[in-house]
């Protein structure tokens, strides 16, 4: 019988260990191993060549949809399948794009992450239940379409929802207080978000920090 490896990429300790716990009950499945950055992954990854990675997109160390890409560059027959707390489509479509042939929430079942498994690795997609209709409706335009942001945008908003200041922010990157502040004008006008205490709570709603 022919054995799917499986590398857990996770930067919370625990859901790591339950998730590698339920996969490891499947005779088919083994798990090679678990990483808690985008380091890790990537480096883990082009040792082990594991057949199938569940990536968490949101990571303290590095970013999961960089990670996803170089490895779907590097390793072209390894499948990745997303996971989030989120069941936000603008993510699942930048996952999609960075490589990943799957997307799951943490609300999935362990029913639907051995199909998610099985599914992916026998070259299809798959697209979690919860989340399905929602994303093909978005495909056809039936829902608006949350504009991307770019990797510096996205480390000043991770900055600003925690509480750092835009002296803070600019000492920590080498960038001047203009030019934090530039940033965070162009991220709230894109999101369309009022001010920096909201710009705030939409990060932590989407799992930013």
């Amino acid at each position: 019988m022919s054995v799917v490896k499986i590398l857990i990429v996770d930067d919370h300790h625990l859901i790591a260990q339950a998730w590698s716990a339920v996969l490891q009950e499947q005779e088919s499945f083994e798990v090679i191993g678990t990483a808690a950055g985008e380091r890790d992954a990537i480096a883990l990854a082009k040792s082990y060549r594991p057949e199938v990675i569940l990536m968490d997109i949101n990571l303290k160390e590095g970013d999961g949809f960089q990670a996803t890409k170089e490895i779907s560059n590097t390793l072209p027959k390894t499948s990745i399948i997303g996971l989030s707390i989120h069941d936000d489509t603008a993510l699942v479509k930048k996952m999609l794009n960075h490589g990943a042939k799957g997307y799951l929430t943490k609300n999935s079942s362990k029913e639907e992450l051995i199909k998610a498994i099985n599914d992916v690795h026998s070259g299809n997609q798959y697209i979690c239940e919860e989340i399905k209709e929602k994303f093909v409706k978005s495909m056809f335009g039936g829902e608006e379409e949350q504009p991307e942001l770019t990797n510096r945008e996205i480390e000043i908003v991770k900055l600003i929802a925690k509480g750092f200041t835009s002296r803070d922010i600019g000492e920590q990157l080498s960038v001047s207080n203009r030019t934090v502040d530039t940033h965070r004008h162009n991220i709230l006008k894109k999101l369309n978000i009022p001010n920096s205490a909201q710009l705030s709570i939409w990060a932590r709603d989407k799992g930013y920090v």
